[in-house]
């Protein structure tokens, strides 16, 4: 037993950690087993009640669906608290204080609430009173706190503030985060409105609360994280190649007018405006080779010298072909290689959390009183082969399916859940007979309890049966699979008809045409309201439960409405409309009417299978959504913080539409600005004053299109320095990020396209469903080392034998 006392000295070593498990499994699946002690099973406690078993064991298959860690407290109190922690009015109330916490950045000071960001406007910020967004940030970070605290209170046993940070790093950062919040506030309240610390440190902090109460959005940041090495590999290649083309064009473009040792560089008249413009220097070349990367400035920076040369053209496209189409695809591959590999490396230890958590479950379900004799002598029963004679003090017990049903009644499960495990037992139950369900069958029953979504209510309604024969031909008609293809030609003609009515609404020559074709949407809206009469009679109720037919139903009744409203009150004479027309109006309506068309989709099995593959995908991408959420806020936090009011525009430059209205030529300072920059591009709306407008102008940075008159706006009014914010604002969203989602689209696209070609039964919308055929069950002496940590567990396990170790099911 010396190895099961070691592994009770470390039980707490497995906290509510979401990867701690990574199990090295075998190319084999070998069916996990608990080597229960048989005194142990047998000897059962009279403090042990039978409600607080259950409830222990429905935890843990909770546990086992939300693929959590099982090292949690188990008394009744801590159980209760547990599962209200974790319940989803209270998860819900977490996600909104930590949404109000990120959005509070928007009325802070300087506030977002203006109607434009361009400072040539003048806008008017509407500032809330001082200490509003300080009360509500008070609120929230007291909630979160409370949050950490209840987390740390329901890990398992003792221990010291060293070990929590050794095993759970995400909490102990948690309650520094909020420790330096509120520092932050107390700092800025005594400060008061006037101070110039407006844009404060504990913005940069708020997106840590986002990434540390999401566990998907944890396990994608600890897979960037870990494909980092790679990605600066990369990255220092393509810093290489930078270099090497920026020291060559310096050498292929000198400056005109240089000597060298009282000779002339030759060259240097033909390459002058290359050089002044382009390589003036070791930076700016560098800078323009960076931008050219991204093709921005493509074939701008080219020109100069291919205009004097044609062959200079051979330096800018060798350039892009090793940098951009080579390099940059090169850093997709190895992204997408890596990653894809720790993701579903992730998987797996979510999988094995998922095993161990029923075993759990199982273990405790031996305690429990009832039925204790029945199921001992079962288990001796059923295990006189396995034990063989030898004295083998393990057994391999098995458990009342009356008793596993009673603890589902404490289990929080959906209905389709329940009901999937119901069945379960019920075919169990007819399979046995004595009524108990071996380990392997408890653990079958429950690893695959990621069941098909809600039921469809419109399947399980049945359509009228008429009598009347009108009636009975309706149905039958609007049943007929050329209803709807007349339907969808209707509308494809009524889109048809509806361009050429826009098209020439405001020419006087048509008026006489358009009449017509206004006369022909009656036509229209009388089809349409015709079909959907049709469809609630042939229908029913299911016509009310269908989104699709009330959609359609409700795009008609207002399309009805709005064309009877403008024939009362202009009796078909359209020539003369305000601005906010009843035509304009109907004109929405009709474009909603062409969405009718989508219906079609499928009627075509290829188009179909890549809709729902698009759609599953955007369903399995939110943990990448919070990772983008988290580096526009910070960055633009910083953003702020580094250039907010740097650039203004002159005092005497009017705003675009001011200028339109005088009758003077336009002013001199308007048109001298020179072609290409931040002001003759007028991207004075494009700035960091407050948080929106950093957001914005992080996008656009991000698309990288002229990018760098950013860049060279900035140098100019703060310094070279600045660029570099910039530069690693582009590596991390436009690079990185962008790589990684295509990365997390072609894994998921794969695993979705091969599930839904090959007709699998659908499953709940998971991240772990995508790697399913690729996830190994854990060995049994892993689940067994993984239990014993498990304070409440490790008395009723029992060493396996080496025999025992090296089987399978």
């Amino acid at each position: 037993m010396e190895e099961s006392l070691n592994i009770n000295q470390n039980h707490e070593a497995n906290l509510l950690d979401n990867d701690v498990l990574l199990f090295n499994n075998s190319t084999s699946e070998p069916q996990p087993r608990i080597f229960i002690s048989s005194n142990s099973t047998l000897s059962i406690s009279a403090a042990d009640e039978d409600d607080d078993i259950m409830l222990q064991s429905a935890v843990f298959i909770e546990d086992a669906l939300y693929y959590k860690s099982i090292h949690h407290k188990t008394s009744k109190q801590s159980l209760s608290m547990y599962r209200w922690y974790f319940s989803n009015a209270v998860q819900r109330c977490i996600q909104v204080v930590i949404t109000l916490l990120l959005l509070v950045g928007f009325f802070e000071t300087p506030s977002s609430l203006s109607y434009s960001s361009d400072p040539r406007r003048n806008p008017h910020r509407f500032e809330l009173p001082f200490g509003y967004t300080e009360g509500v940030e008070i609120v929230g970070l007291l909630v979160l706190l409370s949050s950490n605290v209840i987390q740390a209170f329901l890990t398992t046993g003792a221990h010291t503030p060293l070990l929590l940070w050794k095993r759970n790093r995400w909490l102990c950062i948690g309650f520094v985060v909020v420790f330096v919040s509120f520092v932050d506030i107390a700092v800025s309240l005594s400060l008061g409105p006037t101070s110039s610390y407006q844009v404060t440190i504990r913005r940069l902090l708020r997106p840590y609360f986002l990434a540390q109460n999401t566990t998907m959005l944890k396990k994608t940041l600890k897979a960037m994280w870990n494909t980092m090495p790679e990605i600066f590999s990369v990255l220092t290649l393509l810093g290489l190649h930078l270099y090497f083309f920026t020291v060559f064009g310096m050498l292929l473009f000198p400056k005109s007018g240089q000597y060298m040792n009282g000779t002339r560089v030759p060259g240097g008249e033909l390459n002058s405006s290359e050089s002044v413009e382009y390589f003036k220097d070791l930076g700016t070349g560098a800078m323009s080779l960076l931008v050219l990367l991204t093709t921005a400035n493509n074939p701008d920076v080219m020109m100069p010298a291919y205009s004097e040369n044609r062959l200079y053209a051979l330096y800018f496209i060798l350039f892009s072909l090793i940098g951009t189409f080579l390099i940059f695809n090169l850093l997709t591959a190895i992204i997408y290689n890596q990653f894809r590999g720790y993701f579903e490396g992730s998987m797996q230890s979510s999988f094995s959390r998922r095993c161990v958590a029923i075993c759990a479950a199982f273990v405790s379900l031996l305690r429990r009183k009832t039925d204790n004799a029945t199921t001992a002598a079962a288990t001796n029963r059923t295990n006189t082969s396995s034990i063989g004679g030898d004295g083998d003090a393990s057994v391999i017990p098995s458990l009342a399916v009356d008793m596993v049903q009673d603890m589902i009644s404490y289990c929080n499960l959906t209905y389709e859940q329940r009901e999937y495990v119901k069945h379960g037992l019920n075919t169990i139950r007819m399979q046995s007979t004595n009524g108990l369900m071996s380990q392997d069958k408890f653990i079958d029953l429950f690893i695959n309890i990621d069941c098909k979504g809600s039921p469809d209510l419109v399947s399980m309604l049945n359509e009228p049966q008429w009598q009347n024969r009108p009636l009975k031909t309706i149905q039958a008609i609007t049943n007929s699979r050329y209803f709807d293809i007349i339907g969808n030609l209707v509308v494809l003609l009524n889109a048809i008809l509806m361009t050429v009515e826009i098209g020439i609404h405001y020419e006087e020559d048509f008026h006489e045409v358009f009449s017509r074709l206004n006369i022909i949407n009656y036509i229209f809206m009388v089809y349409y309201v015709m079909e959907q009469s049709c469809k609630i009679v042939a229908k029913g109720k299911k016509y009310f439960v269908d989104w699709r037919c009330l959609y359609e139903g409700i795009i008609s009744v207002a399309l009805l409405a709005i064309e009877s409203a403008q024939l009362i009150v202009y009796g078909g004479n359209t020539n003369v409309t305000p601005s906010l027309s009843l035509w304009d109006c109907a004109r929405i309506i009709n474009m909603l009417v062409l969405l009718r068309l989508l219906r079609i989709i499928p009627n075509f099995r290829p188009m179909a299978l890549v809709t729902s593959v698009l759609l599953g995908i955007i369903q399995s991408l939110k943990s990448f959504a919070g990772i983008i959420i988290i580096i526009y806020y910070f960055f633009a936090v910083l953003g702020m913080m580094l250039f907010r009011d740097v650039i203004d525009p002159p005092a005497n430059l009017p705003y675009p539409p001011l200028l339109a209205e005088q009758t003077s030529t336009v002013q001199p300072d308007v048109i001298t600005y020179e072609c290409g920059t931040y002001e003759q591009l007028q991207y004075w709306a494009n700035n960091f004053n407050d948080m929106g407008a950093s957001l914005v102008t992080l996008w656009d940075i991000m698309v990288v299109n002229n990018w760098g008159v950013f860049l060279n706006a900035y140098k100019k009014e703060v310094s070279t320095m600045s660029q570099l914010y910039f530069i690693v604002w582009w590596l991390i969203s436009a690079v990185v990020c962008t790589n990684l989602f295509v990365a997390l689209i072609l894994d998921n696209f794969i695993a979705k396209w091969e599930s839904t070609v090959q007709d699998e039964a659908p499953v709940r919308s998971t991240v772990q469903s995508l790697f399913k055929k690729k996830l190994k069950k854990p060995t049994e002496l892993q689940i067994w080392k993984e239990l014993g940590k498990h304070p409440d567990l490790l008395p009723y396990l029992a060493i396996p034998t080496q025999r025992n170790t090296n089987s399978a099911c």
